[in-house]
């Protein structure tokens, strides 16, 4: 395996992407009046709690609207993931080893709460001080879950049951720098090896 892709531990996309992935929807979908819009429509800069008691991380997600870009800080510092929608990609980057990995974004991050699934309006909560709407749903492996959208497709929390997955602890809206949705250059790209 090259120093680039043993820099980035592939294996924690799952863990730590999937719980704010899971309400983040296509870009571009046409949603009916009785779905939520379910990507930001506008930039916003969320904190995000997921996981409970001390297995509990903060996760900062940041949505660039004009162009459709996502960046999820990991907790581990200097290791984030830029997720392009209109390009179906995701970069994995260590800035301490100056590495990237570059992969097709998988499906269940760009596809999100499924355009085919059902949307129950459940009622109307309020988190980290911004009102958002209850919608009754399943996540992308088919499990029942209430997500908690904002008007302009900001996700603020996901449970299932009396589980919460994903809060919101912070929304900030406001411009975001073009800068900290690209890889910086110089860094070393690589992909990851298929399976034989």
């Amino acid at each position: 395996m090259n120093r680039a892709a043993a820099a980035i531990p592939v294996l924690l996309v799952p863990v730590l992407l999937v719980p704010v992935l899971l309400a983040l929807g296509s870009p571009g979908l046409a949603w009916a009046q009785d779905r939520p819009p379910v990507t930001p429509t506008r930039d916003v800069d969320v904190t995000y709690r997921a996981g409970q008691g001390d297995r509990a991380v903060e996760q900062r997600s940041r949505f660039r609207a004009s162009d459709q870009r996502l960046r999820l800080d990991l907790p581990t510092p200097g290791l984030y993931a830029i997720l392009d929608y209109p390009a179906h990609t995701l970069a994995m980057v260590s800035d301490p080893e100056r590495a990237v990995l570059d992969m097709p974004a998988p499906a269940g991050a760009m596809a999100g709460v499924a355009p085919a699934g059902r949307f129950t309006r459940r009622g109307v909560d309020q988190v980290a001080g911004v009102p958002c709407t209850e919608w009754e749903t399943q996540d992308s492996s088919g499990q029942p879950t209430l997500a908690c959208f904002t008007a302009d497709g900001v996700m603020l929390r996901a449970r299932r049951g009396a589980q919460v997955l994903v809060q919101a602890t912070r929304v900030d809206y406001g411009p975001q720098d073009a800068a900290a949705f690209t890889v910086p250059p110089g860094y070393a790209h690589s992909s990851p090896r298929t399976p034989r």
